[in-house]
């Protein structure tokens, strides 16, 4: 009888035993792509703590969590029930600082997400340099470089941007009442994107906008104008902008009788310049020698004897013989700036 007692004791013992409480922790992130969470999902027992770490993505940072406490990467949890808990991230910001030298502005253009000053990581901006009249511009310096305009940049950084506005030199002072000068071949401004025609160099090899082969002298510009004048080719090798575009259309006058351009010449011969009307008539040539070699010179030409002077005195073309001369070798020459002022 004792034996049975004992054996029904012992079930009434272990039927009374229960199972230990579990709880599952399910973990997420918001947004999705923004990072992760260790765990991602785990069972714990009743009390136990749980401790969960966020992971962020590549340009996003944590920012805090939901259905736990605290703001670090790290926190614990105490499981006495089943629990949902969100990492939530943000996306990195970088500013976008603006400098301006001369007078002009930049003007920025949302393309892909962001605030006005400080962008979202991977955010995509146009930057476009407007300069005030009087004024062009030459450059972007900082973290982006050159003269592209507009410049379209993705903020994975922290960036800063100066642009560089240069007031336009009319030479002398006049109005000119030039509607497309100065020629100084810069992007955005006159003579890069003309129509040039070289003529009587042999085979004609076109002219080249170039970067300045000597921007720490007199000439600080960025481009140039280059022509290859040919052993083969005649004295008078030339090229000349298109009738009808390009220069415009004007008639000089005691504004912008003067016309001054910068050379850079490996030899000591005449430059010629001339214009031709509207009509097509070219009125005479003015040739001036530079008095410098591999250095820029700016030369000056007297244009006064063209004022009244033509059929229609409607000018709409320039003419430029860089090296009016007869050549042993083929020489390169390089003009720049070439403004229009008062006699």
């Amino acid at each position: 009888m004792k034996k049975i007692v004992l054996f029904f004791s012992i079930i009434i013992i272990i039927s009374c035993s229960k199972d230990p409480i579990k709880h599952t922790l399910f973990t997420s992130s918001s947004p999705v792509n923004g990072g992760s969470v260790s765990p991602n999902k785990a069972e714990f027992n009743n009390g136990e703590s749980a401790v969960i770490t966020a992971i962020a993505s590549s340009e996003y940072v944590f920012q805090n969590w939901k259905g736990a406490s605290g703001t670090d990467a790290q926190t614990s949890i105490v499981m006495d029930m089943d629990k949902l808990v969100v990492a939530n991230f943000t996306k990195k910001k970088y500013a976008l600082n603006i400098d301006v030298e001369g007078e002009g502005s930049v003007k920025e253009t949302l393309i892909k997400s962001g605030a006005v000053t400080n962008y979202n990581s991977g955010t995509i901006i146009e930057l476009e340099a407007i300069a005030l009249e009087g004024w062009k511009f030459l450059e972007w310096q900082g973290d982006i470089t050159g003269i592209k305009n507009p410049y379209i940049i993705t903020l994975n950084s922290n960036k800063l941007v100066k642009s560089i506005f240069k007031k336009n030199d009319l030479g002398g002072g006049g109005s000119g009442n030039m509607p497309n000068s100065p020629i100084d071949f810069e992007s955005g401004g006159h003579g890069a994107g003309w129509t040039w025609t070289v003529f009587e160099n042999d085979s004609n090899p076109p002219l080249e906008v170039v970067s300045n082969p000597d921007s720490s002298g007199l000439n600080t510009s960025l481009k140039a104008a280059k022509i290859t004048a040919l052993k083969a080719g005649a004295p008078y090798v030339g090229c000349e902008s298109k009738h009808g575009s390009d220069i415009g259309s004007f008639k000089f006058d005691s504004n912008n009788s003067i016309v001054k351009i910068m050379v850079y010449k490996s030899v000591i011969s005449d430059v010629g310049l001339k214009f031709a009307e509207v009509s097509g008539e070219a009125q005479p040539e003015i040739k001036v020698a530079n008095t410098k070699i591999n250095e820029w010179e700016e030369l000056t030409f007297d244009l006064s004897g063209s004022i009244g002077k033509g059929i229609t005195g409607e000018i709409d073309q320039i003419i430029i013989f860089p090296d009016f001369n007869t050549r042993a070798t083929d020489n390169t020459i390089y003009f720049d700036n070439i403004t229009f002022g008062s006699n």
